[in-house]
């Protein structure tokens, strides 16, 4: 949903003080793939591997089937491979014990399981292909992706080393940049070295158009931080960019302190930037969309954050995730947290669900990051109709100073009309232009709306598409000089949903007020002041 942004005063909580200790300065729907289009020179090439060969001759590469296999095992299949080949890996009732580097550009790995969700399977059964790391000390993922637009779909995956980090999907640094990882189930990757850390998808050092989707991640163990994505590292000067990160299941991620420990607890995410938050300058990781996810029982002895946002993201965009199941004695426990991100006012927080109790935080701003401007953090459910408390006035979870928490979901998923002001009405009309810089492309505007009663009536004209919208309001809030408007449309030209975003900014409105107009998936307008006519808000 098309949200208002505004500013908040910085007020003073004492609680937000523990949030700036928890900076991380480790190294370590069928939504769509985000990544280019790839040029492939030749047809592919089908590979097919299975641990056992069950019809003599053994191993005929490249293979025909599960019957006729060409490989023992995927690591054959892969330096086999040229760009564009397509590796088939059949179910076994046991494990691929090996660690895969892949290492060939355009290559797609299908599981047995590829492109079944994962909430139909179960992990390791008899018809996933289930890969278990062979190397327990080297500190190296079960997949390692170091070429570009690779696809690793329907796999089983665990790690459990005894020594060093632990991983279950990675790229290598700054590689692997338009790799699509989905419908994985990746459990139990574990260390138990004090100094160690386990992450099951980690992309290292600035890969970019990397999709990760539909993933079952849980069972994540480790002395230092343990996440369930990681996009890093802190030292990096390569950005991560266009990071789409879209319905998985992330669950019992946790970060123990070993009694050897000679270092203080630290954290459990469920997502976790830093990519460059250490580097000057800072990378800038635009592009970054974490959306749709389910993040749930994260623990640990220091601080447990389910979506760190502990880097510069501009223009962060965290939608639609359901985020429960806190657990730290620690304070320091918080839903969405911006930390090292200068362009933490850029963001965007909207319609999730943050159902982790009064004593965490839906969204916290790092006392420590300077600025005065506010996280656009409107329209989530914060676990109680009365909204945020203590900065805001309800008895849901905490928000911090910094975040536009107005209006709220009344409800998961209800009206975005929690804590909005009784009173007030909007009128305007006029004309836009509905393409930049040509002048001859106009849109005209009329609307009354209130806001006591959510009601009103919105006409909308694109002379250049000839679109006509008549519409009823049913949703207005105002937050002067600005107001929100969404209702049905029904017409000839167009049937649905529309919102818009309108500004006044004094008369006369020409050249000052502001109409933006999104229905379908068109917009018009995009907050350019208006050609002629006037917007009131009174």
């Amino acid at each position: 949903m098309q949200t208002l942004r505004r500013a908040v005063a910085v007020l003073t909580f004492p609680a937000i003080a523990y949030l700036g200790a928890a900076c991380e300065r480790e190294t370590p729907t069928a939504p769509t793939a985000r990544r280019p289009v790839a040029a492939t020179l030749a047809a592919p090439t089908p590979r097919w591997v299975n641990r056992v060969d069950p019809t003599p001759p053994l191993y005929s590469p490249p293979g025909t089937s599960c019957n006729d296999p060409g490989y023992p095992t995927i690591g054959d299949a892969v330096t086999a491979s040229i760009s564009g080949d397509i590796i088939h890996v059949c179910a076994s009732p046991v494990p691929y014990t090996e660690n895969v580097l892949v290492n060939v550009m355009n290559l797609t790995l299908l599981g047995a399981q590829a492109g079944n969700p994962v909430a139909t399977r179960v992990f390791g059964g008899p018809l996933e292909s289930k890969v278990t790391g062979a190397n327990l000390t080297a500190g190296v993922p079960v997949f390692q992706v170091t070429a570009t637009n690779v696809t690793i779909d329907g796999f089983s995956v665990t790690n459990t080393v005894v020594l060093g980090d632990a991983f279950g999907i990675g790229t290598g640094s700054g590689a692997g940049s338009g790799a699509v990882i989905t419908n994985n189930i990746i459990h139990m990757v574990t260390t138990p070295d004090p100094n160690g850390a386990a992450q099951a998808i980690y992309l290292q050092n600035g890969p970019d158009n990397v999709s990760i989707l539909g993933n079952d991640l849980a069972y994540v163990e480790s002395n230092k931080s343990a996440k369930g994505v990681f996009v890093g590292d802190a030292a990096s000067t390569d950005p991560s960019t266009n990071i789409l990160i879209e319905g998985n299941s992330i669950t019992n991620i946790t970060s123990v302190q070993a009694p050897t420990s000679t270092v203080p607890a630290r954290g459990a995410y469920g997502i976790l930037i830093n990519n460059g938050s250490s580097s000057t300058p800072k990378t800038n990781n635009t592009g970054l969309e974490i959306l749709n996810n389910t993040i749930n029982n994260l623990s640990s002895l220091g601080w447990v954050h389910a979506i760190g946002l502990e880097a510069n993201t501009p223009g962060v965009v965290v939608r639609d995730n359901s985020i429960t199941g806190l657990l730290t004695l620690s304070p320091n426990k918080v839903a969405v947290f911006f930390e090292d991100n200068p362009s933490y006012s850029t963001g965007h927080v909207n319609q999730n669900n943050f159902n982790v109790t009064s004593f965490a935080f839906g969204i916290a701003v790092a006392s420590a990051i300077s600025g005065t401007a506010a996280v656009d953090g409107t329209c989530n459910w914060w676990g109680d109709p009365s909204g945020p408390g203590p900065v805001g006035p309800g008895a849901g979870a905490m928000v911090s100073p910094r975040v536009a928490f107005t209006p709220w979901l009344l409800a998961p998923g209800g009206a975005c009309r929690g804590g909005s002001p009784s009173g007030g009405t909007v009128t305007g009309g006029g004309q836009i232009d509905v393409m930049s810089g040509v002048t001859s492309g106009v849109g005209s505007f009329g609307f009354s709306a209130k806001q006591a009663t959510h009601s009103g009536h919105l006409d909308y004209m694109n002379h250049v598409s000839k679109t006509h919208l008549n519409c009823t309001v049913d949703i207005v809030v105002i937050l002067s000089p600005n107001a929100h408007l969404e209702g049905m449309c029904s017409s000839n030209s167009y049937t649905g949903r529309f919102q818009a975003d309108v500004q006044d900014n004094g008369n006369p409105g020409k050249g000052a007020d502001k109409f933006t107009i999104m229905y379908g998936t068109t917009t018009d307008g995009a907050m350019e002041t208006i050609r002629s006519g006037n917007i009131e808000i009174h």
